[in-house]
């Protein structure tokens, strides 16, 4: 199933049920292992309703996290002030800073049906302080596209497997601490081709995919971050959609960063801020 449209199915059930429940998950990391420090994913970003992990993000700035617009789907009927965003910890329920939200700002042209232009800029309430434990990562720009020789990694609290989906119902929960996985960049040609029959690959996606290891439910929001040999980290994709998860038929979807340069900047400049950080460089 596609990952934002169980997102929101299960989150409306659950939500509807109480107001106290916790929200319904988008994922654990597939194929993948835990971060033995949040050292290594400082940009990485717990996006909460009612301090309850829904999504992934990633710090683009001290005031900025990206992540993906179908975690606020069900924004009706909450309000800004329901969300917050947790960094600086690899345990999305402790360590680290919970911040509360100044705006969410989805990207006007997304659409739930086709899933492109998936991403939302969230403006948080607090300018961060930067340490080891917390930095922002650079964006991809066109002329950066992933290379066979970048090393690309997705991380997240999500689901291990495509089973566990069915055990949310049953109180199942998102992993309690950081997990990540390697990924392969999929050519746009040969990722429209597997999705032929489910629906088109935009020029605003990216697809990535390797035997055994994806993004799950969970996980959506969540950075696709490439590393060089250098070892400077950009972050490459936002965890959007996909079928099924892990499935060796059909690669995983992310929102393309490159693609949304001017949106971010310009959503970015009109809060008095002309430039982002250059981002977190550091060897995996």
């Amino acid at each position: 199933m596609f990952y934002s449209l169980e997102f929101a199915f299960s989150l409306g059930l659950l939500l509807a049920a109480s107001t106290s429940a916790a929200p319904a998950t988008d994922g654990r990391i597939v194929g993948g292992m835990e971060v033995s420090s949040i050292l290594e994913f400082p940009y990485q970003a717990s996006v909460q309703l009612h301090g309850q992990h829904i999504c992934g993000g990633a710090v683009i700035g001290d005031h900025f996290v990206l992540t993906a617009a179908h975690c606020f789907e069900a924004l009706e009927p909450w309000s800004v002030l329901d969300y917050s965003v947790r960094v600086g910890s690899s345990e999305h329920a402790s360590g680290g800073h919970l911040l509360s939200l100044q705006q969410i700002i989805p990207h006007g042209g997304y659409n739930p049906q086709s899933h492109d232009n998936d991403l939302a800029l969230l403006i948080l309430n607090a300018r961060l302080n930067f340490t080891e434990e917390l930095q922002a990562v650079s964006l991809a720009s066109a002329q950066q596209p992933p290379t066979d020789q970048t090393r690309l990694l997705v991380s997240g609290w999500g689901f291990q497997s495509e089973e566990q989906q069915q055990e949310t119902e049953a109180g199942s929960s998102v992993a309690s601490i950081l997990r990540f996985v390697d990924v392969d960049h999929v050519d746009l040609g040969q990722c429209r081709l597997a999705y032929r029959q489910v629906l088109p690959i935009t020029q605003g996606m990216l697809c990535a995919a390797r035997a055994g290891h994806d993004s799950c439910q969970g996980d959506s929001g969540g950075p696709l971050v490439g590393f060089q040999a250098d070892g400077t980290a950009t972050l490459y994709g936002i965890v959007s959609w996909g079928l099924g998860c892990a499935n060796p038929d059909y690669p995983g979807v992310y929102t393309s960063v490159a693609a949304f340069r001017r949106w971010i900047d310009a959503q970015v400049g009109a809060w008095g801020w002309n430039s982002l950080l250059g981002g977190w460089s550091g060897v995996q």
